[in-house]
């Protein structure tokens, strides 16, 4: 089984704490560097969306019971690299108005942030339900191979409850961020942003333990070792 969750969990960490940072500079009227901005979300939003989509269409996780992982992994990264890329193009094509009069070229990038709130607000709803799907049935459980997190695995409803909180949070940050847009209530973002950096740092943790636990499984698993730390 060849995955890369490893991969799309750093990615979309930093991807969310990136766009957290970018629509805090944005609520504020601060200036925007649109060519630096560009490139950041042009790359998280490329690997999120090859990865995110190949999880969605060719299901690499199998087996086990773990098939839920390609609907609970995959398409919400597929989405949120589309967003992330929407948001490159959009600062690219715009870098003369943010370099000549940053002040209106960030008041018009926040209105044009405004029919893409309406993809972000549903997959906040997504990942609400996804949330409770992973409470609801206990998932996410890591097998006795895996170090660290497997010496919890006789434990589901602990990484459930890790996994579904985190999902939780992200999803909030969304459907404020939505919220706030399409009802112009400004101050919301300043929650959105709060949700998204804890989201994001959180995530982006647990992506970096999961390049030292998953190979610690694997290496198991060859090698017939219980190394559990």
């Amino acid at each position: 089984m060849v995955v890369y969750n490893e991969l799309v969990a750093l990615t979309a960490g930093a991807g969310l704490l990136g766009f957290a940072w970018f629509v805090a500079q944005l609520s504020k009227n601060k200036p925007i560097e649109s060519e630096g901005w560009a490139g950041f979300f042009g790359v998280t939003g490329l690997l999120l969306l090859v990865t995110g989509l190949h999880t969605t269409v060719t299901w690499p996780f199998g087996g086990g019971g773990f098939e839920y992982a390609n609907i609970a992994f995959g398409q919400p990264a597929a989405g949120f690299g589309a967003l992330l890329l929407f948001a490159a193009v959009y600062l690219w094509r715009h870098r003369a108005a943010f370099a000549t009069d940053a002040r209106t070229a960030t008041v018009a990038a926040l209105s044009a942030l405004k029919p893409a709130s309406v993809f972000v607000g549903a997959l906040g709803l997504a990942m609400v339900v996804l949330a409770i799907t992973f409470v609801r049935f206990q998932l996410g459980a890591a097998p006795p191979e895996e170090p660290i997190s497997g010496r919890f695995g006789h434990l589901p409803v602990i990484e459930a409850l890790f996994l579904g909180g985190l999902w939780g949070i992200i999803a909030l940050g969304a459907l404020l961020f939505a919220i706030s847009l399409l009802t112009e209530r400004p101050t919301l973002l300043r929650w959105a942003v709060r949700a998204w950096v804890v989201g994001g740092v959180v995530l982006l943790l647990f992506g970096a333990m999961n390049y030292y636990t998953h190979i610690g499984m694997y290496y198991n698993i060859e090698h017939g070792t219980q190394h559990r730390w």
